[in-house]
């Protein structure tokens, strides 16, 4: 595994500063992430509906008096589109074959800061409404657009192609990127080290991407996923970590996406 300099300049990250607010939706959870305080809820436990119980989470966190929120979906798969392709009365087409969508979900789309991908993905109406009752300045994205956007203003790189590898507990995001241009997005399943690198290097296979043609990037280095570092690194040299070298230890083990835990972009 290679070692040194990542690139000449790092992902354009912007981490929560006082009086930010992450609230990150998650299919089986939410999660409140300020620069102090970084709490995962199970939908078991609680669910974010206008009512006492979620009024006194917010009341006994102080999260009402934050000035800038930021609401980020992770409860579906986001679909991208070309914009030169893209065509409006299309949505429910291009969406069907990742979301089937539900009762009071409706379908968002998005713009890439580059202009060049329409990000589609459903959203729970009734999660927006109650986050926008109570924190009347919130915004929303999804995380696949953050990693895109981060992803596409690197070029510092040896190689010309780069895949971005971004790990949640039960899923990984693959974008590759050659120079500023896309040419895949995917979300794939794992459950364990032959997972996950049946599908790193399947992608691989389907781009024709032989090992010294492509650096490989994760998104953070986190202790939980070592284990996966390794055993790729069994198979491809050139992989580097955006942000570290060392490990983070302390990543919040509840929290499936310990890569957002401080990020607000």
């Amino acid at each position: 595994m290679e070692t040194g300099p990542l690139f000449l300049m790092p992902f354009s990250k912007k981490n929560i500063q006082d009086q930010e607010l992450s609230i990150q939706i998650f299919k089986d959870g939410f999660s409140f992430c300020t620069s102090n305080t970084r709490s995962f809820f199970n939908f078991n436990n609680l669910r974010i509906e206008q009512g006492d119980n979620f009024q006194r989470l917010l009341e006994s966190h102080s999260f009402l008096g934050y000035k800038k929120i930021k609401g980020i979906h992770f409860n579906t798969s986001a679909t991208f589109v070309p914009s030169s392709l893209y065509s409006p009365v299309q949505k429910e087409t291009y969406l069907h074959y990742n979301v089937a969508l539900e009762e009071r979900w409706s379908i968002v789309e998005n713009q890439t800061q580059d202009d060049q991908i329409k990000i589609l993905y459903a959203v729970d109406g009734q999660i927006e409404a109650t986050l926008k009752h109570y924190f009347k300045g919130i915004s929303f994205t999804h995380y696949a657009q953050i990693l895109y956007d981060l992803s596409s203003s690197l070029t510092n790189f040896e190689d010309s192609v780069v895949m971005n590898i971004h790990m949640l507990d039960d899923q990984f995001d693959v974008l590759v990127f050659k120079d500023e241009q896309l040419l895949l997005y995917n979300t794939y399943p794992y459950k364990n080290e032959p997972g996950f690198l049946y599908f790193v290097l399947a992608v691989a296979e389907e781009l024709s991407l032989p090992p010294e043609a492509y650096t490989i990037v994760f998104f953070g280095k986190f202790s939980r996923y070592k284990k996966y570092y390794t055993a790729l690194a069994n198979y491809h040299e050139k992989i580097k970590f955006s942000d570290q070298n060392e490990l983070v230890t302390f990543d919040e083990k509840e929290h499936p996406a310990p890569y957002f835990l401080n990020l607000y972009q």
